[in-house]
């Protein structure tokens, strides 16, 4: 969505410049006029304060420590929508709006030690959900802020409608504010404002994949139509009184996530393709390289500090940005392994270059889980947001095909990892409840795969296993071998006797029930 020139500067053929999203443009400030472009106050005043009083329970020393707890775990992962400093003044201040402090609230509260805290969260989105929904018509980024938290929470907690919901009605409020739109030089609005907007257009990704819905922000203006975010270590030092020291817009994590996501529109079209069984052998080898080769360009454009080394690790850490540069990482590994899945499905070679693709997409399943590994043994770079879940569950699939067909050799590995795989599902769902249904789905995977040669076909099945994570499984139907096996026959628990034994199977079992 382009950002639109007021009446008078299209008239004039002049360039339309405002300073904040809010604010009329220069022209007609200069000329004492009305915008036409400005939005109106009604619209842009923030989300009201209801009570002087915070709800039962929750202090403003309980808020401060959940809105803390939020900006360590998730803020900058699934999106990057505040300004640190300014929020935490907001809050100590009492200048946010109770929906978005209790939103912020029930998510920080999940991380809590304290039972009596985490039980907080039912109550707490609760009445943000009442707080927002009666105060829809009030059009404004507090609003959106709002809307966005609300989606994350639903997600997390199995209510994918609600996530939808909540979503949509973000993005058709960032339209009307005109979000994508940036002063020339940076400020803490007009930044927070354009990380806003590109975090929906990140969320909506991967939340019409996870439900198998058409995009909405997906267009050809965008994202070549808005600037990107400024880095992280700019917006940080950006002040309530000053502007960006230097104004040349330098890309960040952030930046660098949003280059990386607009890749996954291919990709899923490609599967999808592909799942249809029309596709020649030689159209899909080369539409597989194509988009494996954007994905790679992307990497080799990364500057020297944002390729993922453990020094780089450590770079990031120390600026309190080990996490985001992690979940960086981990996205490239899954959107590439999505890439190359398809070459799992046989053992037989049916197009030129599959076995470099086998090994890439194995390799990429590796580097995944390996980092993720790391990930939770690093202070400040663990990655606790719902989408990990899945991602996660992915990069086990892959491993499932090098533990039960692999070679000898490359069995300790995969086995290893699958099971630090396993551990992070199970740490991840002590904070969000959907992480049982890819546990579940990890589970119903691999017995699947005891069960037939065929289990890594691209079928409808399996696209909706890789894709669309927010929907429930269907009956698979595929050859078994020997026919007469079934998951309940003995015939079947001998089987896994047997591969248990070799060191190909894992009993997932016995994780679930530590």
């Amino acid at each position: 969505m382009k950002a639109t020139s007021c009446l008078q500067c299209r008239e004039a053929k002049r360039r339309c410049v405002k300073r904040t999203i809010d604010a009329p443009c220069s022209n007609c400030q200069r000329k004492n006029i009305a915008c036409s472009s400005h939005v109106v106050s009604s619209q842009t005043t923030p989300a009201p304060k209801e009570n002087q009083e915070l709800l039962p329970g929750l202090t403003d020393e309980l808020a401060v420590e959940f809105v803390e707890s939020y900006l360590t775990h998730l803020d900058g992962r699934p999106n990057s929508i505040f300004h640190q400093e300014t929020l935490r003044r907001q809050v100590r201040r009492r200048e946010i709006g109770d929906a978005l402090l209790y939103s912020i609230c029930a998510l920080g509260s999940k991380f809590s030690p304290k039972s009596e805290h985490r039980a907080l969260e039912a109550l707490l989105t609760k009445e943000a959900k009442r707080l927002v929904q009666a105060d829809l018509e009030n059009v404004c980024i507090e609003n959106v802020q709002t809307c966005i938290l609300l989606s994350l929470l639903s997600a997390g907690n199995c209510h994918t409608s609600s996530e939808t919901l909540f979503l949509r009605i973000a993005i058709g409020m960032a339209e009307v504010l005109q979000l994508n739109f940036s002063a020339d030089e940076p400020s803490i609005a007009s930044e927070t404002a354009l990380r806003t907007w590109w975090s929906l257009y990140i969320l909506d990704r991967w939340c019409s994949s996870g439900l198998g819905i058409p995009r909405h922000l997906d267009n050809p203006h965008c994202p070549d139509s808005s600037p990107l975010p400024i880095d992280e270590t700019s917006f940080k030092r950006l002040s309530p009184s000053s502007l960006a020291q230097n104004p040349r817009r330098t890309s960040g994590i952030f930046a660098h996530m949003v280059t990386l996501i607009q890749h996954f529109g291919q990709i899923q079209g490609l599967n999808r393709a592909m799942a249809k069984g029309a596709m020649a052998p030689k159209v899909k080898c080369d539409a597989i390289k194509v988009i494996g080769q954007k994905l790679e360009s992307w990497k080799a454009s990364l500057s020297e500090n944002m390729q993922m080394t453990v020094q780089n690790i450590y770079s990031h850490q120390q600026n309190d940005l080990g996490g985001h540069f992690i979940a960086l990482h981990l996205v490239f590994h899954h959107l590439s392994a999505l890439v190359y899945f398809n070459s799992l499905e046989t053992k037989e070679q049916s197009y030129m270059g599959q076995e470099d693709h086998v090994a890439l997409c194995k390799s990429h399943a590796s580097s995944f889980s390996s980092m993720l590994h790391t990930s939770r043994q690093m202070s400040g770079c663990q990655q606790n947001y719902p989408t990990v879940g899945h991602m996660t569950t992915v990069a086990s699939a892959v491993l499932l095909h090098t533990l039960l067909l692999g070679e000898p050799e490359d069995i300790p590995k995969a086995r290893q990892e699958l099971n630090t795989n396993f551990e992070a599902l199970i740490e991840l769902r002590q904070y969000w409840p959907a992480t049982e249904a890819m546990i579940n789905r990890l589970m119903t995977f691999q017995k699947l795969c005891l069960l037939s040669t065929e289990s890594h076909k691209l079928d409808g099945w399996m696209v909706r296993f890789l894709l669309e994570h927010s929907l429930g499984l269907m009956k698979r139907n595929f050859p078994t071998i020997p026919q007469t096996l079934d998951i309940e026959s003995e015939d079947f628990t001998t089987r896994t006797n047997e591969l248990l034994q070799e060191g190909r199977y894992t009993d997932f079992d016995l994780f679930n029930q530590s």
